[in-house]
């Protein structure tokens, strides 16, 4: 009877050891930082050709840092791999504030400056959202075009100027695509709309 309770005893400190370590083991592979290291340096190349005068990006800082936890980003929960870029800014408009201050203030949220090409380095992204910033008249950049994943568009309010490139048209994986405030986007969004696959397809103008 006494080498039984022994046997049973045994086997329950090597079971207790196993959970434990198991539990070690999962608690390691937590903590890991889940971001790509080409996809930070994307983002931090991203993160430079824009002017952000509040710091909304502050968190975007650290080289090795994981960019998944950055504002803004989510990524995939078991590949790692960044797939929405969500980082719209308020919409302000003169009439929503009691005084010119709290406009101002309101109007310096809003990043500008530059859509860096580094993006494409996001393969897998299906999500990018610049809505109500500032980009003061730039042009979207034609290798938009290019970011074959996406399923999500959002540039509206934010200022674009120029031509829409037909290239956004080469996006067929796109549900939503919002382009709002924006010179001829009505004849915009009947062109690429007929071009795009998706079943979902909406868009805003």
């Amino acid at each position: 009877m006494s080498a039984v309770f022994k046997f049973s005893y045994i086997s329950s400190l090597y079971l207790t050891f196993c959970l434990l370590l198991v539990l070690a083991l999962s608690a390691k592979n937590y903590d890991a930082t889940l971001c790509h290291d080409d996809e930070r340096q994307a983002l931090l190349q991203f993160k430079s050709g824009l002017v952000d005068e509040t710091d909304r990006l502050a968190s975007w800082v650290d080289e090795t840092s994981d960019c998944c936890n950055w504002a803004g980003i989510t990524c995939d929960n078991i590949t790692g791999h960044v797939h929405k870029i969500h980082l719209p800014g308020i919409c302000a408009y003169p009439s929503d504030y009691n005084t010119i201050k709290e406009y101002n203030k309101a109007i310096r949220q809003m990043l500008r400056g530059d859509i860096s090409q580094s993006i494409l380095y996001l393969k897998q992204l299906e999500h990018l959202d610049l809505s109500c910033n500032g980009f003061r008249g730039i042009q979207i950049p034609r290798f938009m075009g290019s970011l074959g994943n996406l399923r999500y568009l959002n540039l509206s309010h934010s200022s674009f100027g120029g031509t829409i490139p037909p290239q956004l048209g080469n996006l067929t994986e796109l549900e939503v695509l919002c382009l709002g405030s924006f010179y001829e986007a009505y004849e915009f969004f009947f062109l690429t709309a007929n071009k795009l696959n998706s079943k979902h397809f909406r868009g805003t103008y």
